[in-house]
């Protein structure tokens, strides 16, 4: 468990994807996705050395459906009473009430077709407690929609530690094993419609939202000057033209 952002903790040891805990105290505590099914254990125990026991979180806020990131959010809502939230788009597929779209694209390494695939035959299903939209606030946490890489993959923001939670939509390093670090556009093999991310991340840095800390779903925190480094990536990938604004000569592709 390291503190990263003021009231912001990474519970580092859970490796697959990454977890955050965002510590307010009391009535504002609140976990930011909750790592694949088999870290369980590490992800309590993290939790454990934060000083903080489950029935102590706020709520469950999660970045998108995926297991790797929504794995643990069933057992804590139904074990310890936790309240789990996320996007209205991707909480349809979460209870089952939408057909969960299968992850077919070939790019990408063998691994990951391997792991797109047992995402397709295992899917997370749970009961969303509250479903969110774009604009939403929970808790001092400011709701960003930016569909693609699911169809309710969401950005949250927290003014107070000017910090930016990215999930898969923003990356810091490519999973689904860390081999290269540095920032990275949503991995195609994962997306459900990677253009439609791309175009999302065009959006929400044109609007000018400001950020100095990034933490994403796979690889370090970025601190400090987070949104200058991740402007110059996305204008070096065509994502933005000079100046922020968004090129949809990349998001046609």
């Amino acid at each position: 468990m390291r503190r990263v952002a003021g009231s912001v903790l990474h519970l580092h040891r859970v490796r697959i994807s990454n977890v955050f805990l965002l510590d307010g105290g009391p009535g504002d505590r609140w976990l930011v996705d909750t790592g694949f099914p088999l870290e369980r254990g590490t992800l309590l125990g993290e939790l454990r050395r934060a000083g903080i026991a489950p029935a102590d979180l706020t709520g469950i806020v999660l970045t998108h459906r995926h297991s790797d990131h929504a794995g643990n959010a069933r057992y804590l809502q139904e074990r310890h009473g936790i309240r789990v939230h996320a996007h209205r788009a991707d909480a349809e597929i979460l209870e089952g009430r939408a057909t969960t779209p299968r992850l077919t694209r070939r790019g990408g390494s063998h691994l990951a077709r391997v792991l797109a695939e047992i995402e397709n035959r295992f899917p997370v299903r749970l009961r969303v407690d509250r479903a969110l939209d774009d604009g939403d606030a929970i808790g001092s946490l400011e709701v960003h929609w930016v569909p693609g890489h699911t169809e309710g993959s969401v950005f949250y923001r927290h003014a107070g530690t000017r910090t930016l939670l990215s999930g898969d939509t923003l990356v810091t390093a490519v999973p689904p094993l860390i081999i290269r670090r540095g920032f990275g556009l949503p991995y195609v093999t994962f997306s459900t419609d990677p253009a439609r991310a791309i175009q999302s991340l065009a959006e929400f840095h044109g609007r000018g939202f400001g950020y100095e800390n990034l933490l994403a779903g796979h690889g370090p925190p970025i601190l400090g000057d987070a949104r200058a480094q991740a402007l110059r990536f996305l204008e070096r990938e065509g994502v933005l033209q000079s100046g922020t604004q968004p090129s949809m000569s990349h998001v046609s592709q």
